[in-house]
């Protein structure tokens, strides 16, 4: 079977600097960024995950393709 390259066979899942996911982070009903950090800290090691948390907090999903940095 190929696989398909618009599907992420990892997807983005967590906040790795504090262990936790983006499903328990969805659960806790937070609302913004800023309650996010003060519940569990999501967001504010290397801040690599704050677009992510962004998208969460719009869409409600809590699995992400990797965001691809086109920058040079």
């Amino acid at each position: 079977m190929a696989e398909r390259p618009d599907i992420n066979p990892r997807p983005v899942t967590r906040c790795v600097c504090h262990d936790v996911s983006f499903r328990e982070i969805a659960a806790s009903n937070a609302r913004s960024l800023e309650e996010i950090a003060t519940r569990c800290g999501a967001g504010t090691g290397c801040q690599s995950c704050v677009p992510y948390l962004q998208k969460m907090l719009a869409t409600g999903e809590t699995a992400f393709a990797v965001i691809q940095d086109d920058r040079e």
